[in-house]
C-alpha cells in the first residue's frame, strides 16, 4: 500500500518497483550445492527485493545461494528465479536470471538497502543513518500516507496530549518526517517522526513522536 513512499524518500519515485534498483555490475558467484562449491557469475543489478545476474551455464535450479561482493561487503542469500533467458555476453551466449530473495541475514540486507539509496554500504556510522530524514510537505502528506493512517496517528497524538482535539475544516498544527524503512522486531518497517504543536493560555508546546507502522499502514508502535 505504501511502496511509493520509499521511492520518493529516495528521489526515484518514478521506479514503481517497492524498492529502489541499482544497475551496476558486480562480482558474483552461485551454488547449487549448499554451498560446497561456487560457479561464478555477474551481478547486473540488486535491490531490496532480489536480483538479476548471468551464469556460463544454466543452474538448473529454481532456487539456489547468491554470494555477491558490493563495494567491499561480502553478501550471502538465498533466491528463487521468477524469470530466466539467454542472451549474448562479449560474444557467447549466457543465461541470465531475474531472482527474488528467500533467505538472507538483516545485515546483508541493510548493506543492499544502503547501496541501493547511494549511502555507505559500510556499517560505521549507524548511529547518524538514525537522523536521516525527509520532511514532507502537507502535498507529499497527503499524496504518499493514506487519510486512514494519518488519523489513525493524530488521534494516537490527541490521545496524548501531544496535539490538539482534530476538528473538521481546522488543519493539525503537525509536520511529517519519513525516514524510509528499516527492520523492528525482526519485520521490516516504515519510519515516521511527526512534529506537533499544543498551543495554549500561556504559549505553545512542541512534541516529536516516533513511529514505525507496517507496509499496510497497520501495526502501528510508538518509540517514544
Amino acid at each position: 500500500m505504501l511502496d511509493e513512499l520509499l521511492g520518493w524518500f529516495t528521489g526515484k519515485e518514478p521506479n514503481r518497483r517497492k524498492y529502489p534498483r541499482k544497475r551496476k555490475p558486480y562480482r558474483a558467484t552461485v551454488s547449487v550445492d549448499g554451498g560446497v562449491s561456487q560457479r561464478p557469475a555477474i551481478g547486473l543489478d540488486i535491490s531490496g527485493g532480489g536480483l538479476c545476474l548471468l551464469t556460463q551455464e544454466p543452474t538448473g535450479l529454481e532456487e539456489f545461494e547468491v554470494r555477491a561482493t558490493i563495494e567491499t561487503r561480502s553478501l550471502r542469500m538465498r533466491a528463487k528465479s521468477v524469470w530466466q533467458d539467454t542472451v549474448t555476453h562479449q560474444g557467447k551466449s549466457v543465461w541470465r536470471y531475474g531472482m527474488r530473495f528467500t533467505g538472507i541475514s538483516a545485515d546483508d540486507w541493510d548493506s543492499i538497502i544502503r547501496y541501493t539509496t547511494d549511502r555507505a554500504v559500510a556499517e560505521a556510522n549507524k548511529a547518524q543513518e538514525e537522523l536521516v530524514s525527509v520532511r514532507m510537505t502537507p502535498d507529499d502528506a497527503s499524496r504518499l500516507l493514506p487519510i486512514q493512517l494519518q488519523r489513525v496517528l493524530l488521534a494516537m497524538l490527541v490521545e496524548r496530549r501531544r496535539l490538539a482535539p482534530l476538528q473538521d475544516n481546522v488543519t493539525p498544527l503537525v509536520q511529517y518526517f519519513y525516514s524510509g524503512v528499516v527492520r523492528f522486531n525482526n519485520a521490516l518497517v516504515h519510519r515516521l517522526t511527526i512534529q506537533s504543536k499544543v498551543v495554549g493560555p500561556e504559549g505553545a508546546e512542541m512534541y516529536e513522536t516516533r513511529f514505525v507502522f507496517d507496509d499496510q499502514g497497520g501495526n502501528i508502535q510508538i518509540l517514544n
